[in-house]
């Protein structure tokens, strides 16, 4: 099967994604692998599924546009390129044709790339690191202030906009703080009374985060986004604005937290072993269309998570429902449609698929020419329409040749209860993730069970 790959640094980028996706689609391919993020990771989620996908023999060739989109690190480039070497895979690239991977020149070639590739990245890095440098030394404000401030001339100063209920948002931030400091309250119920209230919305952890802000206190901080739960890393820059609470307030809200958290911890969820069952992600409400959580604790049940943290007045789905019970409904219907889907793979062979709406264009402008009197380019724009409409469908067929595979495995896998009923949990979560799309529940009851498209 012919694919694509794209990949971009930032989601800033998106005009150059779209650029990179329509040009790999006018390569005819049958599917395109995405990534939005840094060529130097080793942990991009649709790189590493292509790299699978291969080492399966799912894939014959590749197509890029330029050897940079692939990785910026000669390290990965070699050992991608290793890889397709290995496995008999052709690369494609666009803007810098190379007929064989196996001649030397070709490869003395991609190793130039890689390194101008991994060079242009370090020199990018290294102007980032001076700007962010100056940035520091500055005290200039980071660019999202956190609720109760503005960023004015690169600084931090009190939001004085005005509130939809006539109050500042720099009065309610004050509000905030001294509702729980006076009532001794929890964080749950500070952000219940303040949705109420003004409809402002915080979760609990951003309201924990949020009050452990040193930009509360006065103060600037840098180094965050990769240790935000590390504060020993950070650094800070100390009185560079105005503060909302004083250091002695900080102290009374830290240990009000302290507090809750050994009052309240243990006799709530176990915050630990959220995310890590099955269906997680997957789940979510019928009735506001939020995710819900689930626990390994077999004793507590699933529910809506912005009704946990907002209560009735974001949503309305008030019962709950175990997991084994939610596992049940999914399992049932997964048998289900295998049953129905295996008169589908009988045969090996996929059902008549409809004409996509270009080859039906496509079509009709060819009879159009087909009616006008013959002259040599008129034949030449027939041929090539013909080449045009002769390639969508070859996309077309293998595209659902490889979807035709996917069904196969699934029914191989559902069409036996006893089979996945003994299955190991880690094992049935990587299914479930893979031709689960989402399963929504609603008063206490498993509502719907959405397959994955190619199941559809």
């Amino acid at each position: 099967m012919r694919v694509g790959y794209v990949r971009v640094s930032t989601g800033e980028q998106e005009e150059a994604l779209i650029q990179q996706t329509e040009r790999i689609k006018k390569a005819g391919v049958a599917m395109i692998f995405s990534d939005v993020k840094s060529g130097r990771s080793n942990n991009r989620k649709e790189f590493n599924k292509l790299l699978e996908k291969c080492r399966n023999g799912d894939i014959s060739e590749i197509v890029i546009t330029r050897i940079d989109r692939l990785a910026r690190s000669i390290v990965t480039i070699n050992k991608a390129i290793a890889l397709f070497n290995e496995i008999g895979i052709k690369l494609v690239i666009l803007d810098s044709p190379v007929d064989d991977l196996h001649n030397p020149f070709a490869k003395f070639s991609l190793n130039q790339m890689a390194a101008l590739a991994e060079f242009e990245l370090d020199l990018l890095q290294n102007r980032v690191k001076h700007g962010y440098n100056h940035f520091r030394e500055q005290g200039k404000a980071c660019p999202q202030p956190p609720f109760g401030y503005a960023r004015i001339d690169e600084k931090y100063v009190p939001d004085l906009s005005v509130h939809k209920s006539g109050k500042t948002h720099w009065a309610i931030a004050k509000e905030i703080v001294e509702y729980l400091l006076r009532n001794q309250s929890s964080v749950r119920k500070t952000i219940q009374h303040f949705l109420t209230e003004y409809d402002v919305k915080f979760s609990t952890t951003g309201l924990t985060t949020w009050l452990h802000n040193p930009v509360l206190r006065g103060n600037t901080r840098y180094n965050v986004k990769k240790n935000r739960n590390h504060p020993q890393n950070w650094d800070i820059r100390y009185n560079t604005h105005q503060p909302l609470i004083t250091n002695d307030t900080y102290t009374q809200i830290e240990s009000l937290l302290a507090e809750n958290r050994r009052r309240w911890g243990k006799n709530n969820r176990d915050s630990s072993n959220i995310g890590k069952g099955l269906l997680s992600g997957q789940m979510f409400c019928g009735d506001c269309g939020g995710k819900c959580y689930a626990n390994n604790k077999p004793y507590i049940p699933v529910r809506c998570k912005n009704r946990g943290m907002y209560g009735d007045k974001y949503c309305q789905n008030k019962k709950g429902i175990h997991l084994a019970k939610v596992v049940d409904a999914v399992d049932k219907a997964l048998s289900e449609k295998a049953i129905a889907l295996k008169d589908f793979t009988v045969n090996n062979q996929p059902r008549e698929q409809a004409e996509t709406a270009e080859v039906i264009e496509l079509k009709s402008s060819l009879k159009n020419l087909q009616k006008l009197p013959p002259n040599p380019a008129i034949e030449e724009a027939m041929i090539k329409m013909k080449l045009q409409i002769q390639q969508h469908q070859i996309n077309d067929v293998e595209s659902t040749a490889f979807q035709v595979e996917q069904v196969k495995e699934f029914v191989q896998f559902f069409s036996d209860a006893r089979f996945y009923k003994n299955m190991k949990e880690s094992v049935k979560n990587k299914l479930y993730r893979k031709f689960i799309k989402s399963v929504t529940i609603l008063s206490g009851e498993v509502v719907t069970v959405a397959f994955v498209k190619f199941l559809c």
